[in-house]
């Protein structure tokens, strides 16, 4: 009687085991398929919500501010139509009073004279007598500009290349024309001292006529 008990007890117990290792032990494939299947499913839902924002209408973004600063804009317009066309000129309380001219401007006319003066006919631009006229007039602007501005580096520059550019053109016309350089250097009151030395020529520097 006791091992009939006994064989009952090990089939109940095995019976139970057996049941228990179906329902709980899961299927080896199963997780595998579904590690498979969720990329394909997370693409479509996200294909699923572009195709919805595309569809959608786009939303206007709504700035009060904005629209408050165009319509003071648009207030404050003037229209072309009502605008003065003709200029207004303003009148000093002296009458009397009169204003001197830019000294850029007084450096202009300053050249034009010396072009007209000297020119040798009238479509004359490039003569030396012209040239050396021009520079002249140049160099007696730049001259007073550097007594103001004597750390103005780059006027200082110019000025000297002005004054050497001139020194050759007078060297030329000392070659060339003595007595047209005559009547310029006293017109212009240029200094001729340096250029009627002889000049030093050699390691020696013996002078040559």
């Amino acid at each position: 009687a006791l091992s009939h008990d006994m064989m009952l007890q090990l089939l109940l117990v095995s019976g139970l085991s057996l049941v228990s290792a179906l329902v709980v032990s899961p299927v080896c494939p199963a997780p595998r398929a579904a590690v498979a299947l969720a990329p394909a499913a997370c693409c479509g839902v996200r294909m699923d919500e572009a195709a919805e924002a595309a569809a959608a209408p786009p939303a206007e973004p709504v700035d009060d501010f904005t629209e408050d600063l165009l319509d003071a804009l648009a207030a404050d317009e003037v229209p072309l139509s009502s605008m003065e066309t003709q200029a207004v000129f303003v009148k000093s309380e002296n009458p009397d009073e009169v204003l001197e001219p830019r000294v850029a401007y007084t450096n202009f006319q300053s050249v034009e004279e010396m072009r007209q003066k000297y020119r040798l006919h009238a479509s004359d631009t490039g003569s030396a007598q012209v040239q050396i006229a021009v520079l002249t007039a140049r160099i007696q602007y730049m001259t007073a500009h550097m007594q103001k501005n004597k750390k103005d580096y780059a006027s200082l520059r110019g000025l000297t290349a002005m004054v050497v550019r001139r020194r050759k053109l007078l060297e030329y016309l000392l070659r060339e024309d003595l007595d047209e350089f005559n009547r310029i250097t006293s017109e212009l009151n240029i200094r001729t001292n340096q250029l009627m030395k002889p000049k030093l020529q050699g390691a020696r520097g013996r002078r040559t006529q």
